[in-house]
């Protein structure tokens, strides 16, 4: 019995597949290439958006990362303004599986003034928080060092020497020109008025852009010279701590817990990025939304055509139910027809986007505050698209086929 049902299931959908076969064949040419390209763009559409949103999404982390606080911080206890016996306490980090290098730092409230003219009339001063890097620990922790585009990066003995981002020199685009120095140049002179009443002379040694604001409004000096500024030594205002893939910070966070660090002063880079960490949930519902509405006008494209279809051949679909063809028959046809202007337009946008599109934004990135961003082809969200389309698609070619044949076939026939 059970046997003689599958057979039968399957003569149904043999005899589905070839009713599919000589309508397409027979059917008007520029109405199937039409369908056809409606439901590729919708698809392009799709998987466009969340592409560029995934790439800006891992922009965001990739630059927080790599230019800006690494994967992991370590501040001082609550009470404590330093963190103590900084180079025992990074050398016990570093031992740590996973840990690929951390970075100590320094960081100090201070006035910087530019006085381009040396005349004290067209002067230029704001207050940043000026951090201090040990250069040879930074370069294996962050990337700024390949990010200069005028003049050096610091070197370990420097001590009357500064670098600072274009949002705090000005020029080179920068976002915040108003609030930069509006200008500084590499050579020129600074001086800078620490919190703690120190006043230091520094020369612009070099001027870096990562494309990320929350890096490029840094400026650094040696940990030599704010130690002499400080009149400290073995302390940090911060640890910077980069780890490998192999395991989330999570896990890294944890292991510093064993160690003996305070949770509340261990801080993910996600702590650090602050109303970009919200622009990113708002990537994710703008991305839902286009997501919606590339599968609403797919669906809608594809009900319209099969509409048109079954109305058209409404005494067709009436002559087939009176010889006897199951309705169940009729609607498998209509539901194949449907999928496979889906399936058509998914490998015709799979190709164009993979030959094409991404290609193209490789050599040609979209550039934003976040960084140079290119798309990011997620396998998840890949397979979601084509998910959706196909059962949108099952839809758009149930609901007119299931209409029609219910149709009475008397009515069918000669309505």
């Amino acid at each position: 019995m059970k046997m003689s049902k599958l057979k039968d299931l399957w003569n149904d959908l043999r005899v589905a597949v070839f009713l599919v076969y000589k309508a397409i064949t027979r059917g008007n040419r520029f109405t199937l290439i039409m369908t056809i390209l409606v439901t590729t763009l919708a698809f392009i559409n799709i998987i466009f958006i969340s592409s560029i949103m995934n790439g800006a999404v891992g922009k965001v982390y990739q630059q927080a990362q790599e230019n800006y606080v690494a994967n992991i911080v370590v501040t001082p206890a609550i009470d404590q303004k330093y963190i103590t016996q900084a180079q025992q306490l990074k050398t016990a980090i570093c031992s740590l599986p996973g840990v690929v290098s951390c970075s100590s730092r320094y960081s100090q409230p201070a006035v910087i003034r530019y006085d381009p003219q040396k005349d004290n009339l067209n002067v230029h001063e704001k207050a940043w928080t000026v951090k201090s890097i040990n250069p040879r620990e930074e370069v294996k922790v962050t990337n700024i060092q390949s990010y200069m585009v005028a003049g050096r990066y610091l070197d370990q003995d420097d001590r009357d020497q500064i670098i600072m981002g274009r949002e705090i020199s000005g020029g080179y685009n920068a976002s915040y020109e108003q609030s930069s120095l509006k200008g500084a140049k590499v050579g020129e002179e600074v001086t800078v008025a620490y919190e703690s009443g120190v006043v230091r002379k520094y020369k612009i040694k070099g001027i870096y852009v990562t494309n990320f604001a929350l890096a490029d409004l840094n400026a650094f000096v040696t940990d030599k010279e704010m130690e002499s500024v400080l009149g400290v030594h073995n302390r940090a205002s911060e640890i910077l701590v980069k780890t490998d893939a192999s395991y989330p910070e999570s896990m890294y966070i944890d292991r510093l817990m064993n160690m003996g660090i305070d949770r509340e002063q261990i801080n993910p880079f996600m702590d650090f990025i602050g109303a970009i960490s919200s622009l990113t949930q708002t990537f994710e519902i703008i991305k839902g939304i286009i997501t919606f509405i590339g599968l609403l006008v797919a669906g809608v494209t594809i009900f319209i055509v099969i509409f048109i279809a079954t109305v058209s051949r409404r005494r067709q679909i009436g002559i087939l139910k009176a010889i006897g063809m199951k309705e169940r028959i009729i609607i498998l046809s209509y539901i194949f027809q449907a999928v496979f202007y889906a399936i058509l337009g998914i490998m015709a946008g799979l190709i164009i986007i993979n030959v094409a599109l991404v290609p193209y934004f490789i050599r040609h990135p979209f550039p934003m505050p976040i960084g140079l961003v290119s798309l990011a082809l997620v396998n998840r969200d890949m397979a979601m698209a084509i998910f959706s389309m196909v059962v949108v698609s099952m839809v758009a070619g149930f609901i007119p086929s299931w209409m029609v044949t219910r149709q009475n076939i008397i009515k069918a026939i000669w309505g």
